[in-house]
């Protein structure tokens, strides 16, 4: 049973009548007459009932049951022929940490699912000593984290610098310059950045000093900075901000810039994940502030 005849049956029942699904067909009648009937033929059973002076088709009872099989075989004989079209996107496995996430990857990933030549995305998320071993056991082809860490099996590279910035509620919008010794370690929103931050962090303020949040989810911070609450970001973080009542200005005494690095499985070089950090560095091209390193 031919392609061509499943769709002349079918054309059939949806024209209503023989000659008028030949008209549609662009074919003769005896020519879908012919087809009906090698249909019937092959099959051992009439499709329709067939009086004198009948125009318009009438299914027999096997007729009406063959219909939803004739359809599967013509969906199936359409899927057999885009075999050879059909175009096997490669997939691509990326994970970043958590400020990379939501302030840099919705405009990456959004590009790269656009370009022509697209490849299928699995995305994650987590901390840099995860991603680690995401990379190390196969499970992601490319990530970006901010801490530099060991490992015999990856070899990470500068992707791009920022600095920390100053932002604080409405309290703090007339204050000229920023310094740490102006800051209450008890009205900060603290998030986790890098070692460095860290470093920077416990030399200004004692331990035992609780700010007012501490949270690992930088999604949270624009809720939170109001009044005299404050918190030290990266600048990404803070471009990306939508609150207009948030002051942001540079830090004097600061941590240092924070660099955030690359790597990919096996250490290895494909189209995709060039495509990947050119997306990743032409979007950062456009924020004043950020320095991009050489690209790979």
């Amino acid at each position: 049973m031919t392609k061509t005849e499943l769709e002349a049956f079918l054309a059939v029942l949806q024209y209503g009548s023989i000659s008028a699904a030949a008209e549609r067909l662009f074919i003769t009648q005896p020519a879908m007459s012919r087809r009906m009937k090698s249909m019937e033929e092959e099959l051992g059973y009439s499709l329709f009932e067939r009086g004198r002076g009948q125009r318009s088709v009438e299914l027999t009872e096997n007729g009406k049951e063959f219909v939803p099989v004739a359809e599967r075989l013509l969906t199936l004989y359409r899927e057999a022929e885009e075999i050879p079209r059909r175009k096997k996107s490669p997939l691509l496995r990326v994970s970043t940490v958590n400020s990379i996430a939501f302030y840099l990857m919705p405009a990456v990933l959004k590009e790269m699912m656009s370009a022509r030549d697209t490849c299928s995305i699995e995305f994650k998320t987590g901390r840099s000593s995860d991603i680690y071993g995401y990379v190390e056991n196969g499970s992601v082809d490319v990530a970006l984290v901010s801490d530099l860490l060991n490992s015999r099996r990856i070899v990470p590279f500068p992707v791009f610098r920022e600095p920390f910035v100053f932002a604080g509620g409405e309290s703090w919008r007339e204050t000229g310059r920023v310094t740490p010794d102006m800051l209450d370690p008890e009205e900060q929103i603290r998030l986790p950045w890098n070692p460095e931050y860290d470093i920077w962090h416990s030399r200004w303020f004692p331990p035992d000093a609780n700010p007012s949040l501490t949270a690992d989810k930088m999604e949270f911070l624009e809720y939170f900075l109001n009044g005299k609450k404050w918190a030290v970001i990266p600048l990404l973080v803070a471009r990306r901000f939508k609150r207009q009542d948030v002051w942001i200005c540079p830090m004097e005494g600061g941590p240092e810039d924070m660099t955030i690095y690359g790597f990919t499985k096996e250490n290895r070089m494909d189209d995709q994940i060039r495509r990947f950090f050119q997306c990743v560095r032409e979007e950062l091209q456009m924020i004043d502030g950020i320095e991009l390193f050489s690209g790979r």
